[in-house]
């Protein structure tokens, strides 16, 4: 009898059945994407944030097409207005700063003092000696100094990087406008989108990217008048740029709010005599995350981005681990976009499920009938 040959680990449709290597193989592309997207950091931070911000101009270019301007002059005008917005706030916000460092002698001074009383405090309290407290913050400050010699050679290059960075993304942002009817026929000629899934899917990121960015936007704008005025009402100096500072590192969910009211507290610390300043700052940016967490994001924002608050923490994580600050700004939109995509891809829906936040139910209104029998009784008795 001739022998049987063992199963094989593919089926006759081409598919793996081996659980182990099926198993084996999704490790292995996982651990190839996230190299990828590792060495691969600038390149895929300049194309999404190009692509975000082609998103948005597109109504507007194909406003201005309609309007009989050539594709490539609505492409370039829509591209020169996002220039000309993002020059004007970095020198308003240069002039700003810039401002604040002139007072930073002063401020340098007050510190000084502030430290002097607080080394008083703890003589007094503790019985600590001023020369030894002098000594230890010497060491600390001096491996601070050391360690943070790196950190600004680091930053630095960083900062050189994103700058290059930055100029690149009105460029590519227009070539994308140029070619947005290239990358539909070209989504439209997939062999795998007969059903026109993958040209859906497509539009569902323009249109989550687009609300996403404008409702971003929005909110910061309502949260820089917010605290702007809170500031103001303190008599805190420097207002309109911590108020513009702490909108702007809101971008960052969760933590940003925080990192924003760091030198606020510090600031009121310096120029006021009282600590209930610095608390005043903290309830100001704990009055104004309320409101925007209750009522601004969820009008503004809205299910834009549908995650619940566990994935959007491992979102953050992942993405910051994986491209530092950069992939904490764009954490949420890319694991939304891939959330957008798990719910088009039937093997995939049960993580796009996991990733996704439970809609609210709506209590079904009930409507009471009366019997047919007591409908008859009522008409007889009209009758008679």
């Amino acid at each position: 009898m001739a022998e049987v040959p063992p199963p094989s680990p593919a089926s006759a449709q081409g598919r793996i059945t081996d659980p182990l290597l099926r198993y084996v193989l999704a490790l292995l592309a996982l651990i190839g994407t996230v190299s990828l997207l590792w060495f691969g950091q600038s390149l895929f931070v300049l194309l999404f944030v190009a692509g975000i911000f082609s998103f948005l101009l597109l109504p507007l270019c194909q406003r201005l097409q309609r309007r009989n301007w050539p594709l490539w002059l609505a492409a370039g005008a829509s591209c020169m207005l996002l220039v000309l917005i993002f020059f004007g706030v970095i020198i308003f916000m240069g002039a700003q700063y810039a401002h604040f460092g002139k007072d930073l002698p002063a401020l340098q001074q007050s510190l000084l003092a502030k430290v002097n009383d607080a080394q008083a405090y703890l003589e007094a309290r503790f019985h600590v000696a001023q020369e030894r407290q002098t000594a230890w913050i010497e060491e600390k400050f001096s491996d601070l100094v050391k360690s943070g010699g790196t950190v600004a050679v680091s930053l630095f290059s960083a900062t050189g990087a994103a700058f290059a960075t930055v100029l690149a993304i009105p460029f590519i942002t227009f070539f994308l406008l140029l070619m947005k009817g290239r990358f539909r026929e070209f989504f439209s000629r997939l062999p795998y989108n007969g059903d026109g899934t993958v040209l859906r899917v497509v539009e569902n990121i323009a249109g989550l990217s687009r609300q996403w960015l404008k409702g971003m936007l929005a909110v910061m704008l309502f949260l820089a008048v917010l605290d702007t005025a809170g500031f103001l009402a303190l008599g805190l100096e420097y207002a309109v740029l911590l108020g513009i500072t702490a909108a702007m590192l809101n971008v960052i969910p969760y933590i940003g709010p925080w990192l924003g009211a760091i030198v606020p507290v510090l600031v009121a610390l310096l120029t006021k005599d009282s600590t209930m300043y610095a608390l005043g700052v903290v309830a100001v940016i704990g009055i104004t995350q309320f409101i925007d967490n209750n009522f601004i994001t969820p009008k503004v924002v809205g299910s834009s981005v549908s995650l619940n608050p566990l994935a959007s923490m491992i979102a953050l994580l992942a993405w910051g681990s994986l491209w530092g600050f950069m992939g904490l700004l764009l954490a949420i939109p890319i694991t939304g976009m891939m959330k957008l995509v798990f719910d088009e891809i039937p093997g995939l829906k049960p993580w796009g499920y996991l990733l996704g936040e439970d809609k609210e139910l709506r209590p079904r209104k009930r409507t009471i009938t009366l019997p047919l029998r007591r409908k008859k009784a009522g008409n007889r008795r009209g009758a008679d």
